[in-house]
């Protein structure tokens, strides 16, 4: 017993090393240390396999081998060791976070295409969650992200174009017809479909246009995921473009428990490039609250829920809408350039929880809105 805690002692300075690493941008340096870390941790694990009566070490072990397999993109391997975890008799607790990473371990073989062959300018999205299936998802939950990827596509290609932010109006049709989005049926493996940026079945505009959008989408959500809002600001330092783009990013990302995971997988440089959401919307907030303009004086902060009764943008700048309260209090928030059209227009007529900061007139200036989860 002594040699297998020496082993998962070693193997856990490992993984801190890694970890260290990571943050200091020294990222083969960490894959080597993790991967040394997953081997001593499967010794461990695998040198009390047959001891069943040593719960709850059995499980923690495999359990940290199959996670630092999955870092490892050892993808089978993790399978194995959860596998043979959960053969044992693992407390209820440590048995829900083996399933939870077996959900991983399916989901990166979702990620993979599998013989599904990707143009530059195309890129599939992947779900899981209690709302999908074996090739069939809620329609609302996988509807309303098709019109945030698709927007978030176009906002993208307007700033590379060195566009102001459009508020209002309609997209110009020359970038419609350029940057339209087809999509394929979803595929039975998983729920997954592709998507294709720019250009139809017989003909393809602007492809090197479509290149950099979905680039530029796939590291701005990479930078959102890890929630470093320094590097996400000074890639889109429009303040309006880079609050439009958090406000969708949300929206795409995953709640935690309808839709758990999102991915996204591409084709670069002849090898397939993933992303992985596991950020739960509500753990993204403090991203949110990073995006008020500093020149809106800020009160005490808020929440409210009601429905969205009003919408003016007239200003686009500091929009103005009024949310109804089930005391029929009516308040009047300000909305700041670049969540009106996308963000907060969608859910008109809809229950919605504001929260944002009460300003000395009672009036609120938006930091975020969301619908309200129906029972």
């Amino acid at each position: 017993m002594q040699e297998v805690i020496e082993l998962h002692n070693e193997a856990m300075d490992l993984a801190s090393q890694a970890m260290l690493l990571n943050m200091q941008g020294e990222a083969s340096r960490a894959i080597y240390l993790t991967r040394e870390a997953f081997y001593k941790e499967r010794q461990a694990a695998l040198m009390i396999a047959n001891d069943y009566d040593m719960e709850p070490t059995r499980s923690v072990l495999y359990r940290s081998a199959a996670a630092l397999a999955l870092e490892c993109m050892e993808i089978r391997e993790a399978e194995r060791l959860i596998s043979s975890a959960l053969s044992g008799d693992p407390p209820d607790e440590i048995a829900n976070e083996l399933r939870d990473l077996l959900e991983q371990v399916y989901f990166q073989r979702h990620l993979s295409l599998r013989g599904v062959s990707l143009d530059s300018h195309e890129f599939q999205v992947s779900l899981t969650g209690e709302v999908v299936g074996f090739g069939i998802a809620q329609s609302d939950e996988f509807v309303e992200r098709v019109k945030d990827i698709e927007t978030m596509v176009y906002r993208v290609a307007e700033r590379k174009l060195g566009k102001p932010f459009r508020e209002r109006g309609q997209r110009s049709k020359k970038l419609r017809d350029e940057m339209e989005l087809y999509l394929s049926v979803p595929r039975a493996s998983s729920f997954a479909v592709t998507f294709r940026v720019g250009g139809n079945q017989l003909s393809i505009p602007s492809i090197g246009l479509a290149e950099e959008v979905i680039d530029d989408i796939f590291e701005g959500l990479r930078l959102f995921n890890d929630a470093d809002l320094d590097a996400l600001q000074k890639r889109i330092p429009q303040e309006a473009y880079f609050r439009n783009f958090v406000g969708l990013s949300r929206k795409i990302a995953p709640d935690g428990k309808k839709i758990k995971t999102v991915g996204l997988t591409t084709i670069r440089n002849s090898k397939e490039s993933t992303l992985v959401i596991h950020t739960p919307q509500s753990n993204s907030l403090q991203i949110i609250e990073k995006t008020e303009l500093p020149t809106l004086a800020v009160g005490e902060y808020i929440e409210i829920i009601g429905i969205l009764k009003f919408a003016d943008s007239r200003n686009p700048r500091n929009g103005l809408i009024q949310v109804v309260t089930d005391d029929r209090d009516t308040y009047k928030v300000r909305v700041p350039e670049g969540m009106m059209s996308d963000i907060v227009r969608p859910m008109f007529e809809d229950r919605v929880i504001i929260t944002g900061y009460l300003q000395k007139d009672g009036s609120i200036n938006l930091n975020e809105i969301k619908r309200e989860e129906s029972d």
